[in-house]
């Protein structure tokens, strides 16, 4: 598991894991901030509602999550669950 907080170089660590052609699970990040230009739902964040993402957390769908700025960041249990599986 790659963890740390905002700005330490988690995507220069998987991008160098992508390089070297090292296997991995990567896990997309919940939030309720809207896409910038150029992002795409499921592949950079998935953009959920803030009441798609309260369910979440009332439903304990999530391993973590904190608030970032104004919006809701978290990762969705299921991602981990399937990769676990493969």
């Amino acid at each position: 598991m790659i963890s740390g907080p905002w700005g330490v170089g988690k995507d220069s660590v998987i991008a160098c894991m992508k390089d070297r052609g090292l296997p991995f699970h990567f896990v997309v990040t919940a939030t309720t901030r809207a896409p910038r230009a150029g992002e795409t739902h499921g592949v950079d964040y998935y953009f959920l509602s803030k009441d798609e993402f309260a369910e979440m957390i009332e439903q304990d769908e999530l391993l973590e999550y904190a608030i970032v700025y104004t919006d809701y960041k978290g990762i969705p249990k299921q991602q981990v669950r399937e990769a676990l599986l493969s």
